[in-house]
């Protein structure tokens, strides 16, 4: 079977792909990612050793020369697609709701290749609504994204969110469990926001000082602004830009502050951990804050809005959570619950099925 996956765009979309992709390529089928013509996206595919091809493409954005720009690079990938579609001759097409699976996804129905869909998010983006009449099957990480598909629910099937094989890894850390860990991230380039919050909170921490690790992911750009703020309130700290392994984080973690982004929620979630998330709030059509209330609704995370997100409040909720054992280990639980650990090897199932009908 030859499978052609629409993957890039972000690492939220790129990386469950690279996932499925895996588990398909172990299963003796031929996979091909379809990706932008960026360097990272390729050092990706290439570090899977999963085949790609690039094709054109930009998100919408809603300015005169940001709509020219997106038909423009609409139609160029379109008439990539096809030409890749003839070429290849895929037996199904997944697409995983970024904005190169619209043309790839038009593309394959005017060659009539069956097309499954992915959305990783709770709110389904534009790409997914267009093309949900199109699909054969439409894979949610949420049960709550049925209620904004209500045409579509007889398509919809709730596998959750593929995580990359070496983050599925929980094992004992090795860390002084005497101590809490407090882990804070804003996803590969940090949140300028998150970093200067958590630097404001350290004078109303000072109590916990001495029972509390902190790991700060920070981003380049806010690195040597946040280290700065450590020493100056004399503060232990584990300090880097970015960490590639973060299963080894989550090992340590006892408490996460982060973004609220699809794939960090499927992380958190793969390892029960209780969270204090602050959605990005310039995420399209604020599907991060969104996918938040889901977790907070079902008492696995507290919110603290980006507007909010001073020294005081953010303290003030990591003092709650951190003082409280009982409640951070349901949090934990609940997260827990919200895991589908078999999402890649679910949806290859469903592909592999969807192509012999």
């Amino acid at each position: 079977m030859k499978v052609l996956i629409v993957a890039g765009g972000t690492g939220g979309h790129l990386y469950p792909g690279v996932s499925i992709a895996k588990i398909l390529q172990e299963q003796n089928n031929e996979v091909l990612l379809v990706i932008r013509d960026q360097q990272w996206e390729k050092e990706v595919a290439g570090h899977y050793q999963i085949p790609f091809r690039t094709i054109a493409g930009t998100g919408l954005k809603k300015t005169v020369t940001g709509l020219a720009r997106f038909i423009l690079n609409f139609w160029r990938g379109f008439r990539q697609a096809r030409i890749m579609i003839r070429e290849y001759r895929p037996d199904i097409i997944l697409a995983l709701g970024n904005y190169l699976s619209l043309p790839v996804g038009l593309a394959g129905r005017r060659y009539r290749v069956p097309l499954i869909l992915h959305e990783q998010n709770c709110l389904p983006g534009k790409a997914i609504r267009m093309l949900s009449s199109y699909a054969s099957v439409i894979c949610t990480s949420f049960a709550e994204t049925g209620g904004y598909l209500p045409h579509y629910r007889d398509k919809i099937v709730v596998t959750g969110n593929p995580l990359r094989p070496e983050m599925m890894s929980v094992r004992e850390s090795g860390a002084d469990r005497s101590r809490k860990t407090l882990l804070i991230f804003g996803g590969s380039q940090g949140a300028h926001r998150l970093n200067m919050a958590l630097i404001e909170a350290l004078d109303r921490l000072e109590e916990l000082r001495r029972s509390l690790k902190i790991i700060h992911l920070t981003g380049q750009k806010d690195l040597e602004l946040v280290e700065q703020g450590y020493r100056e309130k004399n503060f232990e700290v584990q300090i880097a830009p970015y960490e590639n392994n973060m299963q080894d984080l989550y090992n340590q973690a006892d408490l996460v502050v982060a973004r609220a982004g699809a794939l960090t929620l499927a992380e958190l979630a793969f390892y029960g951990l209780p969270s204090i998330l602050v959605p990005y709030p310039y995420a399209a059509e604020n599907h991060q804050m969104i996918n938040a209330r889901v977790w907070e609704k079902a008492g696995a995370a507290r919110i603290l809005p980006d507007r909010e997100a001073s020294g005081e409040t953010l303290a003030e909720l990591i003092m709650d959570l951190l003082k409280n054992d009982k409640q951070l280990q349901v949090m934990g639980q609940i997260a827990k619950e919200l895991s589908y650990p078999s999402a890649a090897a679910d949806i290859a199932k469903i592909i592999v099925r969807s192509s012999h009908v």
